[in-house]
């Protein structure tokens, strides 16, 4: 069952997401939204909110007993929301790894990453249910490596 915090801090998420998404995309994003944190929730020994680095709308979930972000879903102004994996600890990872985080990623989206982007892609993306079980099929895998 989600905290209290993490019920406020998605409430927050979609609220900044409605100023910016049209209200026909609204219910998908979030659907990929609640899909994310069901993933996370699924692995209580693994993940955990963190809502000390959820704010502004934003969501983040890190690695348990570790300072490593895992994921973040963030709205943005004039665009769809984006999903992160690993903010400021994808350099941590090896350059297979991340290789290999990045062809999951590229598969599954128009807005191509390049050496050295952070590994983000956006919720219209996600909105496939495939690219969605593919990013967390790699959070999977990132799981065992970090």
């Amino acid at each position: 069952m989600p905290s209290e915090a993490l019920s406020t801090a998605r409430q927050e998420f979609v609220t900044a997401m409605k100023r910016d998404t049209a209200p026909v995309e609204c219910p998908r994003f979030l659907a990929v939204l609640d899909a994310m944190i069901e993933w996370s929730l699924a692995r209580p020994t693994l993940v955990k909110f963190r809502p000390e680095d959820s704010h502004d709308g934003t969501i983040a979930f890190g690695r348990v007993g570790s300072k490593l972000t895992i994921w973040t879903a963030s709205p943005r102004k004039r665009d769809t929301p984006r999903f992160e994996v690993m903010p400021r600890g994808a350099r941590t990872l090896s350059d297979e790894d991340r290789s290999s985080v990045m062809a999951t990623l590229n598969a599954h989206t128009r807005d191509e990453l390049e050496v050295g982007d952070p590994l983000r892609i956006s919720f219209g993306a996600l909105k496939n249910k495939a690219a969605r079980a593919a990013v967390c099929d790699c959070m999977d895998r990132l799981l065992v490596v970090t």
